[in-house]
């Protein structure tokens, strides 16, 4: 039994080693959120519109269309608060910062309401919040939360392992100003049916708790925002006619009541509500909820006008 336990034992401390070796060994490959942090730190100065938010925001706008000086730090699966929490870090020494787009994302104003959807082709998406909190923490330096470390191997959903034999560009994930291009000829053959959102079943109230987190995370970057006098433009993407058959207008009426609670609250705010917005085709969506990247320079060009309207 000793010998055993001592064998054991032996096993417990190479195998430590190795995930060791393997965790710091990856904070020397290229991924999307050390280039972006990289970006910001380097570009500080010369930015003049930053993009914050997650998928929504990083595969649909395109920053050499939107205007001279826009970096998309939007990044996928992100939460609110993490967009906050680098908006801290960053906006105060932001010199030539104009503008600060943030999405309006209709799947976080469910409030624990929501039920599954049937006609989902993915009833139950596979949670992303460890990665995110993971990565953040480990790469771009957020600080959220009092664990100073958060592993990749135990918490990231990732594939990082893919990281020690990938190039740097395919790692990068993203071009030279942030952008990730989905390609609409690699779409899933099903991709009408893909990210719908959950349904809400009315007669729940909202959860006082989700909302004033939610709330928070948007009120803390227009708090950053206001003193400077950089407009906060929050958007809603455009979205397939399967997910908008799929919106519940108690849902909608939610976001354009909160987007209005912090317009008065914080006057620099201004929301753009594009749910519905025409003249989009199907080849302009990689999914039901995502743009492809056809989409993505209509919608850049769109933003552009909105951002264009005030300067004048």
């Amino acid at each position: 039994m000793k010998k055993f336990l001592t064998i054991l034992g032996s096993f417990a401390v190479v195998l430590f080693l190795m995930c060791a070796v393997i965790e710091v060994a990856l904070l020397f490959r290229p991924n999307v959120y050390a280039y972006k942090r990289q970006y910001m730190d380097e570009h500080l100065h010369d930015i003049k519109i930053l993009l914050l938010g997650s998928s929504h925001i990083e595969e649909a706008v395109k920053p050499e269309l939107v205007g001279e000086g826009t970096f998309n730090l939007a990044i996928s699966a992100r939460l609110k608060e993490y967009d906050a929490a680098l908006a801290e870090m960053y906006v105060p020494r932001m010199d030539s910062l104009k503008v600060i787009v943030m999405a309006v994302d209709y799947t976080n104003f469910f409030f624990e309401r929501w039920i599954l959807n049937p006609a989902s082709s993915h009833h139950a998406p596979e949670s992303l919040v460890s990665s995110c909190r993971c990565m953040h923490t480990k790469y771009m330096g957020t600080r959220i939360d009092p664990f100073w470390y958060w592993s990749e191997i135990l918490n990231s959903r990732l594939n990082f392992m893919s990281r020690f034999w990938n190039n740097r560009q395919k790692l990068q994930e993203c071009d030279s100003l942030g952008y990730v291009s989905l390609d609409p000829a690699l779409r899933a053959s099903d991709w009408e049916y893909r990210a719908l959102p959950a349904l809400i079943d009315s007669t729940k109230a909202i959860d006082p708790q989700s909302y004033q987190e939610l709330y928070d995370s948007y009120a803390a970057v227009a708090r950053l925002a206001q003193p400077k006098g950089v407009r906060l433009i929050l958007v809603t993407p455009p979205v397939y006619k399967t997910y908008q058959q799929a919106v519940n207008p108690i849902v909608r009426q939610d976001m354009h009541d909160f987007c209005q609670k912090l317009h008065e609250a914080y006057p620099c705010v201004e929301y753009y509500d594009m749910l519905y917005e025409e003249g989009y085709l199907p080849e302009d969506f990689n999914d039901s909820s995502h743009l492809s990247d056809d989409g993505a320079v209509k919608f850049s060009h769109l933003l552009s006008e909105i951002i264009s309207r005030r300067r004048q």
